[in-house]
């Protein structure tokens, strides 16, 4: 007996072939779903990543500007500080005058005047007349005593003949110790 199983066979592959093809078309379809779900999922975290960086751009830009806010305030801090400072340096010197020409009432003797008083850094050029040498000898011991002024050196003294009475002209210079609150 012979038995044909051609047909057989030939329907068994191409049921083999369909199943192959079947199953490599849900393959490619499961391939194309898979590489689809990658792109879309890197597409989103793309996505959200530059959400962030825009966020974190305008937070830093934001950033900036208060920084050049505060480096502005603090450089119109130092300039305040320092108009401060003058301020208080003129307010000083203001009453270190008022005490410099407080101490010069104190020390001048009766029969001497001053013709000039300059002040130039922390020394008085003062110059004056008097009726005798023993009268600028007493005005450097009374400058020896004050509180503020100090080392008074005598520059110059000349003899003056002014209507038929005999004057000294001198010149002294006198170094100012700066001490704020002081009173005689």
């Amino acid at each position: 007996m012979n038995i044909n199983l051609l047909p057989w066979r030939d329907a068994h592959q191409k049921r083999k072939k369909i199943e192959a093809l079947c199953i490599l078309g849900a393959a490619c379809l499961f391939s194309i779903c898979l590489v689809m779900y990658v792109s879309m999922s890197f597409s989103s975290k793309l996505a959200d990543e530059k959400t962030v960086v825009k966020y974190l751009d305008s937070k830093i830009s934001a950033l900036d500007k208060s920084l050049l806010e505060i480096n502005n305030l603090e450089e119109k801090k130092s300039k305040l500080l320092a108009q401060v400072n003058i301020l208080q340096k003129l307010q000083v010197q203001r009453t270190e005058t008022a005490q410099i020409f407080d101490e010069l009432v104190y020390s001048i003797p009766d029969e001497l005047t001053f013709s000039d008083v300059e002040r130039v850094g922390d020394k008085l050029i003062i110059s004056g007349i008097a009726s005798s040498n023993s009268d600028v000898s007493r005005l450097m011991k009374n400058i020896e005593d004050s509180v503020l002024l100090r080392d008074p050196r005598l520059l110059e003294i000349e003899k003056q003949t002014l209507n038929e009475i005999l004057s000294y002209k001198f010149y002294i210079d006198v170094r100012v110790e700066s001490f704020a609150g002081t009173t005689h």
